[in-house]
């Protein structure tokens, strides 16, 4: 069955899910998106997800046409008209097209909710771990979920190439550790986890980590890291909507710890499978 998405007030199939070529998120790559996933069919922190995405529009200035109510019903609606067996909910703000060119004086921007199957990471990796690269970037406004992704785009290449699950991101000066290019970076050092405060995308499933922390007594706290601290790191793992909760035992040259998966980070994963239903 062909998938159906919603597009500026009506579902279309995807050969009409079009938009001007002199749109903003086109011409000057300003908008903004989100995306999430379903467990068992039901969308996870959907609410969490829609606050963000308001968010993200509110930093660009960019107008909402619904309310999160409307939204949040075309999103649930979106899942049951595809009736895929997991499901990818991707929206999109973008800039509309403005007479000038630039987003100065934008014109009424495209609202767009599409819907497609998840692919999910190796499961070997949860086992095994995987390694991630870093790149040197610092990004503008973190907080918002820009379409602005051409670092992103290269520095996952350059991962893809020397078998590498994510790029991360680092001060080429300081060498500060902020995310990855589509998820959060957590360490275990002493038994504490640790992830990134300042200058990140607050990700849905780095606050469901935390969350999950809480819960089995694993102490946990946001703060700054550095890459000359990697050597007290003994786990590593990164979070987001299509990876989870991934292990790392290897960061650019360097082995975490003693290179396998640590406790902490087993119980974590373990934990949110629970959380999910997973069996």
């Amino acid at each position: 069955m062909a998938l159906q998405h919603y597009f500026n007030g009506e579902w279309v199939p995807e050969e009409k899910l079009l938009i001007s070529a002199r749109d903003l998120s086109v011409v000057r790559g300003f908008g903004v998106f989100d995306f999430l996933r379903t467990y068992q069919g039901k969308p996870f922190e959907l609410e969490a997800h829609i606050d963000r995405f308001y968010r993200s529009a509110g930093y660009l200035e960019l107008p909402i046409p619904l309310d999160k109510h409307e939204l949040t019903t075309i999103v649930n609606e979106g899942i049951t008209r595809n009736s895929l067996p997991e499901t990818g909910v991707r929206l999109t703000l973008t800039g509309g097209v403005a007479s000038d060119a630039y987003a100065i004086t934008p014109g009424k921007p495209s609202l767009i909710v599409s819907f497609g199957p998840i692919v999910s990471p190796e499961p070997r990796l949860y086992k095994t771990g995987g390694k991630v690269i870093t790149t040197p970037h610092v990004r503008h406004i973190p907080q918002a979920k820009s379409l602005n992704y051409l670092v992103a785009v290269l520095a996952h290449r350059e991962a893809k190439k020397v078998g590498a699950v994510e790029a991360v991101y680092m001060d080429a000066h300081s060498g500060r550790i902020y995310e990855g290019t589509i998820a959060n970076l957590f360490v275990v050092q002493d038994g504490v986890v640790i992830t990134p405060r300042d200058d990140v995308l607050i990700g849905m499933t780095r606050n469901v980590v935390l969350d999950l922390c809480k819960k089995l007594d694993i102490p946990s706290r946001e703060e700054n890291l550095y890459a000359k601290e990697l050597q007290h790191f003994q786990e590593m793992f990164i979070t987001g909507t299509t990876k989870e909760v991934m292990p790392i035992v290897q960061f650019d040259e360097t082995t975490i710890g003693d290179g396998k998966v640590g406790p902490v980070t087993r119980r974590l994963v373990e934990a949110f499978g629970e959380l999910i239903g997973r069996e």
